[in-house]
């Protein structure tokens, strides 16, 4: 966990709103800061309300969620558990903030200890995947989505090339190439979108996320050049220019006899 993602100004949004309402749940895409919310957003909650915060999350992350805890708000008093250690607890025992994050309702034995100590709580604050357990989805409202493509600013458009600037022979060749290279650029971005990389194989769907167009493009072109080189240094052979034909010793001495009107010389 990172706390530079929470300056962010969706993620920063995000966490004010649940604060000032009281709780809710933010629903994100992988990588997307869901987990960060969840911490920030509930440790600020319980430092506003003076309260006990009680946070539910996956053993591995304990050591990370204590430690951004006392980065964010060190006077709070904050337990953090795992969802069997949370369904021990005596019903009705957890008040003040509870941080659950929905991946630890997979077990369906802790989903009951768990829905009773989000009824017990003052303040509920969830975080989850679109495929997460849905138990606290009634308690933990409203809900606030973070998406990938909200979070990632657009790519800029490319403006073209300067042809103003170039002599006008040279102009419609520059353009056409241009033109020619955005196009065969998109294809490669069409090719591979998100539904139709889930057609190829994983390691080909790895090799491409996160690819930038521009970076993309270039690509393209150097794969278009080295083809052209290949083609130029091994032609096909079609195009093999023929060897001059060579004459036989024969024919080359019957050509030597024949005079000006192709008569034997005596």
């Amino acid at each position: 966990m990172e706390t530079k993602i929470l300056k962010h100004p969706l993620i920063a949004q995000t966490v004010a709103a649940i604060v000032a309402e009281g709780g809710g749940r933010v629903e994100y895409d992988t990588g997307g800061g869901g987990r960060e919310v969840l911490i920030a957003a509930s440790a600020q909650l319980a430092a506003a309300t003076n309260a006990q915060l009680t946070i539910v999350e996956s053993r591995v992350l304990h050591s990370e969620i204590r430690s951004l805890v006392r980065e964010l708000q060190p006077e709070v008093s904050s337990a953090v558990l795992s969802a069997d250690e949370a369904a021990l607890q005596p019903a009705g025992s957890i008040n003040g903030v509870l941080a659950v994050h929905a991946d630890v309702l997979r077990d369906p034995r802790v989903r009951r200890p768990l829905l009773a100590m989000a009824r017990s709580a003052d303040h509920l604050v969830v975080a989850r995947h679109d495929d997460s357990d849905t138990t606290l989805d009634d308690l933990a409202a409203p809900v606030h989505p973070l998406r990938i493509r909200d979070l990632v600013p657009p790519p800029r458009p490319n403006p073209g090339p300067r042809l103003d600037v170039l002599p006008a022979g040279l102009r419609d060749l520059v353009a056409a190439r241009w033109t020619e290279s955005q196009e065969l650029k998109q294809r490669f971005i069409d090719e591979f979108k998100p539904g139709a990389i889930a057609t190829r194989q994983d390691g080909d769907a790895e090799l491409l996320q996160g690819i930038d167009p521009d970076e993309l493009g270039r690509r393209v072109e150097q794969v278009r050049d080295q083809q052209r080189q290949r083609a130029e240094e091994h032609p096909a052979p079609g195009r093999q220019h023929q060897a001059p034909h060579v004459h036989s010793q024969e024919q080359s001495a019957a050509h030597q006899q024949q005079g000006p009107h192709g008569v034997g010389r005596a």
